[in-house]
């Protein structure tokens, strides 16, 4: 701002005052390393709060930072998280229901990797220990957004009784949806299976195999 002048505050923030302000009231507070600025307008709190605030953010600038500290553990963890791997981890272990293998469909992801697996075999051979369950979704066509979508761009007196063939096009729709097989799956992280046994099962039966040999070859 061309009528704005700073204040040194001993290097860790940059104060920006008005020039002609005799009383040199902040207006914005700038990291002293890399200029970005912050705003105490932003926050919706009493004026000494909101002051407060955004001399903290240039204190603890961003865009300077390099890591943040794990909230729950205080483990050094990337800066745009606020807790690290593990207690990620914990937490979505803990937010999931262990469930027996049995009721898992051959469709699964990985816990730790979110791969998407066509069987829980598969991902213990992969290295997983847990699956996440999963939901699958037809393709379909949602009615109502569709018609939502036609009457968006009409005045606002529009309605479906204006549409010729409403009834028809609602029940082919209703037809097409009915007429699907395929689709999608989604994690479902309210449920998870243990597979790591199935890896020690798979390594046990390569084994067992490997040790009754194979056909010998001359």
């Amino acid at each position: 701002m061309s009528d704005a002048s700073k204040i040194d505050d001993g290097g860790a923030v940059i104060v920006l005052v008005r020039a002609d302000d005799p009383e040199k009231k902040p207006l914005l507070y700038a990291c002293g390393k890399c200029g970005q600025i912050q705003s105490p307008r932003i926050y919706a709190c009493k004026d000494d709060v909101a002051h407060e605030t955004a001399r903290r953010a240039a204190e603890d600038c961003y865009n300077c930072r390099t890591h943040n500290n794990c909230q729950h553990c205080g483990k050094e963890c990337e800066k745009h998280w606020l807790a690290c791997d593990d207690c990620r981890r914990k937490k979505r272990f803990e937010d999931s229901k262990e469930v027996p293998l049995s009721s898992i469909d051959d469709e699964c992801f990985g816990f730790d990797s979110g791969n998407f697996y066509h069987s829980p075999e598969d991902a213990a051979d992969d290295g997983e220990d847990w699956v996440y369950a999963s939901t699958f979704h037809r393709f379909s066509i949602d009615g109502e957004r569709l018609e939502e979508s036609i009457l968006d761009d009409h005045h606002e007196d529009a309605s479906t009784a204006d549409f010729v063939g409403w009834d028809a096009l609602w029940d082919a729709i209703e037809a097409f949806n009915k007429a699907q097989t395929q689709g999608s799956y989604d994690e479902d992280r309210a449920r998870r299976a243990r597979v790591s046994h199935l890896r020690d099962r798979n390594a046990d039966a390569l084994i067992a195999a490997s040790k009754t040999g194979g056909p010998e070859h001359g």
